[in-house]
């Protein structure tokens, strides 16, 4: 037997919840993600092209406050009561934007939609901690990044197309119905709830206020201090792709503006496979290590393009070192994270994801200036966000030299 078929022959051995809950990730990313691409161009004809940093600014905003609350509720009541109220709210928000054609209705709403983001993925990730053990984490958070990516780029590679057939409200109301069925699918995934019950119990929390409504330290997780830090550093970095990347197409002649995550999706996939198996081996610190690195390089390519070659060649090496970073620090998370506040984990994680990528909006934006002359400077200062990341890795790595995990 091959070890590609010996690593197929493994994937037997995860629950039917867990491939469920990735195919429910699969369309709730592709479903929200496929608007990205367009929104530069949207927001400007509106008449807002100076607040194009708000488009995922203020998602990231609403994301970040409900962190804490999806956090609580994932941990004293239940991991899919989270995910169902996240994909809900995307799925109305998707409907709404066409009723709200200006700039400050269109903004409102992208702070709205925030709320999704910041729920579901909470209660996704805590409730796949929940189904694998840890010695499989490694693995099974590569095989969710790459679910993840893979929503990712199918979004952004069929939203240039849907809007073109369709026009914008016709991508509106496409990623409104691929979320829906994603709630739909959420009811293919049991759970069990005796950890969660457990907590509750614990805790003497008996009413559903006590159950929802955090306390300070329920709040925050100073166990995955470390991990979150590396996380806000790469959220600033990849917050900056984000914002850049469709102008910057746009500039280099590329129709598709999604067609950079596109083409990084194969070795996207490849990588966070192999990552995912590096993590259980070799430990998280080295493979994170490897991943800012890679995206230090990156960001100097990717802002030094002139080519549409060039360019496109730069987006594998970005999606090189973000395949091996995500798996890793999700793993890095969960494995340092109180079993009994797992929920507020994952959550202080993902909020630090949320003000990363609201800094890395923000900061492009105003070293940007929607001028394409000051593209590479953009980019140069993603290059140093990931040197100083990477420094802190290693001071972190010298004060815990007996564990990489």
């Amino acid at each position: 037997m091959s070890a590609i078929q010996a690593y197929f022959s493994t994937l037997k051995d995860y629950p039917r919840e867990f491939w469920f809950l990735n195919v429910h990730v699969l369309l709730f990313f592709t479903s929200f993600n496929m608007l990205i691409p367009e929104m530069n161009d949207y927001i400007t004809l509106l008449g807002g092209a100076d607040k194009k940093w708000m488009i995922l600014g203020l998602w990231t905003i609403a994301a970040a406050i409900s962190r804490p609350i999806s956090g609580k509720i994932a941990d004293n009541i239940s991991r899919k009561s989270v995910m169902f109220v996240g994909v809900t709210v995307s799925v109305i928000i998707s409907f709404s934007y066409p009723w709200f054609a200006t700039v400050a209705g269109f903004l409102f709403l992208r702070f709205l939609h925030g709320f999704s983001t910041g729920f579901q993925p909470t209660g996704a990730t805590a409730l796949i901690a929940d189904i694998i053990p840890q010695g499989k984490r490694g693995e099974a958070m590569g095989i969710f990044g790459v679910t993840i990516t893979l929503g990712f780029s199918l979004g952004m590679a069929i939203g240039n197309v849907v809007k073109k057939t369709f026009d914008m409200n016709g991508l509106f109301l496409t990623a409104g119905i691929l979320g829906t069925i994603s709630l739909l699918l959420i009811l293919l995934v049991s759970e069990d709830k005796t950890v969660v019950q457990q907590n509750a119990k614990e805790k003497g929390y008996t009413t559903f206020w006590e159950k929802v409504i955090p306390k300070w330290d329920e709040i925050i997780g100073p166990e995955v201090v470390h991990p979150s830090i590396i996380m806000f550093v790469y959220a600033n970095i990849t917050g900056m792709y984000f914002l850049l990347i469709p102008d910057f197409s746009k500039h280099l002649g590329l129709e598709n503006k999604g067609l950079f995550f596109v083409v990084n999706l194969f070795v996207v996939v490849v990588t966070r496979f192999a990552a995912g198996k590096l993590v259980d081996k070799v430990g998280a610190k080295r493979n994170i290590g490897v991943g800012l690195s890679v995206l230090m390089i990156s960001c100097l390519i990717t802002g030094s393009a002139t080519t549409q070659t060039h360019f496109l060649l730069s987006s594998l090496i970005f999606g090189f070192g973000t395949a091996i970073i995500s798996p890793a620090i999700m793993a890095w998370t969960a494995d340092l994270a109180n079993p009994v506040y797992k929920g507020r984990g994952m959550g202080t994680m993902f909020i630090m994801l949320e003000l990363g990528f609201l800094s890395g909006n923000f900061f492009a934006q105003q070293f940007y200036l929607n001028d394409s002359e000051n593209i590479l400077r953009t980019f140069v200062f993603g290059a140093v966000l990931s040197a100083i990341a990477l420094m802190y890795l290693i001071l972190v790595a010298r004060k815990s030299k007996t564990s990489y995990n």
